[in-house]
């Protein structure tokens, strides 16, 4: 008779046994045709395959037989859980990245500058991936909540981006989802810029941690609610309710809770958040930890109307304008604020509202208003005068501008998908390409890649002040004036894209015959409508002229034109990525990572079909 010890050590042989041979039968049919490094080679024919499953089930039978014989229940040996089997594999396999970083790879020879660069990156981008792919089982499916057409353009891409496994675009659809009549008020600035006092004040209440030592590491969304409540999210958007008490300990850097979690959302009862507003703290540019500010700017998108903060006891900081900038790029309106100025007097206060007015104005190309604010006992009227006055009128401004925004938003999502399915599409083809490239061809596509990339990278830089030059010397019609810059914009985009095309198609030619307009298919329209502005500069001789309607020109055109060319030089970057890793692998005569197979490639024509019927009839500038 065997005893319980001997029953559960056989019960863990057998098993350990069936999976041993379990995964050798895994090995000779689960090969990946798409492999770098392929696991196995010559894998056997399918009928000696069906030979070993035949011999497996006789060795099942011999086991159950054994098994039913002494009374050994199979439940009694719980099995691993599947997903915890699959991250404890990502884990390993993050573990051989680390020997990726420069640090380790100089125990293997000298590394130059260019290849601590080269390994720098590589281990940064796949341990991202890693962890994207880590979490993907516990990642919540896209659903379309019970608001939302189902024949709409938000159901459309919803279904597209769930078919098609665009992961990048799966945040920014599940925000334009979630909707809702809503303002996001986000209070944004460096560390210690008294951004939760003024949240705080805001309410009316004392609900955030505050004081020289706290510091805020976690976004923190406050919305209306009967009773309060806080929920704090993981970075895979898993709820977990947090008692009142424990707050600090989830958004305060440091705080025993606050690792692993991107967000806490709070509801609470407010008189001013009654009305669908959304208050944010934000954690501070500058935290000791890098990711707190990089949730700070990762949140930027969300914001409808930003607020930033800039203690009035310091100096105006690089930082101060990155965050007006993104607000700008994120078309959100924008608020600056010179917090505690119960602390400095007040020719002082004058003279820094003054400097900080004018050096941002300069900076954005915009006027900038700066509102001095304490939220002082003492300086209750001026706080009170600021919120009913500035604060309550834009954020009615956000509210009746909600539904146009998410159209914009929608709009934008939607061009971006387009382009999504228009780079699978152009990938496709490389699959049949001719194998054998030689590595002279592969350096050469390299060297031109990094030539065209600066190429860009001077497009986004120089590219307004050249088209603003050119309008200037031309000196049309005041009138026409708007319309020539559009048009000298579009001028050098279309040579940008034609130099591209250019320097890619004799590779392109030589590489693939007859792919080279598919390798080269689906450049990024360019599209600027200039705002309305009159633009006059009579009077003087030529060259006096010509300066005075450059100063205009760069005063009514320069900050906007800048971030058009700017975002259109960031989307030849992704064409441009995408044309020679297509090119690349037809050199190799490889089979594109991810390429869609004839039935994917089909439904994504279809799809992008069905979306450019949508989008025929939009705006061209999509906000």
């Amino acid at each position: 008779m065997l005893t319980e010890n001997q029953r559960q050590h056989i019960l863990n042989l057998l098993s350990h046994i069936e999976h041993e041979v379990q995964d050798g039968l895994r090995a000779l049919t689960e090969q990946d045709p798409q492999a770098l490094f392929p696991r196995y080679a010559d894998p056997p024919e399918p009928r000696r395959v069906a030979a070993l499953r035949a011999h497996l089930e006789r060795l099942r039978s011999a086991m159950r037989r054994f098994m039913d014989a002494h009374g050994m229940a199979r439940p009694n040996l719980p099995a691993v859980d599947a997903s915890w089997a699959f991250e404890t594999r990502m884990a390993l396999a993050r573990n051989a990245v680390y020997d990726l970083r420069p640090g380790y790879m100089r125990g293997y020879g000298a590394l130059d500058e260019e290849g601590e660069r080269d390994c720098r990156a590589l281990a940064a981008e796949l341990g991202l991936l890693l962890d994207d792919i880590g979490r993907e089982l516990r990642r919540q499916p896209l659903e379309l909540p019970a608001g939302v057409d189902r024949g709409g353009l938000l159901a459309l891409l919803a279904e597209i981006v769930a078919r098609h496994h665009f992961f990048e675009l799966r945040e920014a659809l599940r925000r334009l989802l979630a909707g809702g009549e809503t303002v996001e008020v986000a209070v944004l600035g460096r560390v210690s810029s008294g951004k939760s006092s003024l949240v705080n004040a805001l309410l009316g209440q004392d609900l955030l941690p505050t004081g020289a030592i706290p510091v805020t590491a976690v976004v923190t969304r406050i919305r209306h609610g009967e009773a309060l409540r806080i929920e704090a999210l993981d970075a895979e958007g898993r709820a977990q309710t947090v008692a009142p008490e424990d707050l600090p300990q989830c958004i305060v850097e440091g705080g025993r809770l606050a690792g692993g979690l991107r967000e806490v959302d709070i509801a609470v009862p407010a008189a001013m958040l009654a009305g669908g507003i959304v208050l944010t703290d934000t954690p501070g540019l500058g935290s000791l930890h890098a990711s707190a500010s990089a949730h700070a700017l990762t949140y930027l998108p969300r914001c409808d109307l930003g607020i930033v903060a800039i203690d009035a006891a310091a100096t105006l900081s690089t930082p101060d304008a990155d965050l007006l900038r993104a607000l700008q790029q994120a078309h959100a309106q924008r608020m600056v604020l010179l917090t505690k100025c119960d602390a400095v007097a007040p020719a002082a206060l004058a003279q820094q509202r003054d400097y900080v007015a004018r050096t941002l104005s300069e900076l954005l190309g915009e006027p900038v208003e700066v509102h001095p604010v304490s939220v002082a006992a003492a300086q209750a009227g001026l706080f009170r005068h600021w919120r009913e006055t500035v604060l309550a009128p834009a954020e009615a401004a956000c509210a009746a501008a909600s539904a146009e925004r998410a159209r914009a938003r929608t709009l934008r999502l939607a061009r971006q998908v387009g382009l999504r399915l228009e780079q699978g599409l152009r990938e496709a083809p490389a699959a049949s390409a001719p194998a054998g490239a030689p590595g002279a061809a592969l350096a050469a596509l390299n060297e031109l890649e990094d030539r065209l990339r600066d190429l860009c990278a001077r497009f986004a830089q120089n590219g307004a002040a050249v088209v603003l030059r050119d309008a200037a010397e031309e000196q049309s019609q005041d009138a026409a004036l708007p319309q020539r810059v559009a048009g000298l914009a579009g001028e050098l985009a279309d040579q940008v894209v034609r130099d591209i095309a250019a320097g890619l198609g004799k590779l392109a030619a030589e590489a693939a015959p007859g792919q080279r307009d598919e390798l080269l298919r689906g450049a990024p329209p360019f599209a600027w409508t200039p705002p309305d502005a009159g633009v006059s500069a009579r009077g003087g001789p030529r060259f006096w002229r010509q300066w005075r309607l450059r100063r205009e020109l760069q005063r009514q055109f320069g900050a906007p034109l800048q971030e058009a060319l700017a975002d259109y030089a960031q989307q030849l970057r992704e064409w441009l990525a995408q044309a020679c890793r297509a090119l690349r692998q037809a050199m190799r005569g490889e089979a594109p990572a991810g390429a869609p197979a004839g039935g994917d490639a089909e439904q994504m024509r279809l799809d992008l079909q069905r979306l450019r019927a949508w989008l025929k009839d939009a705006p061209a500038d999509g906000a």
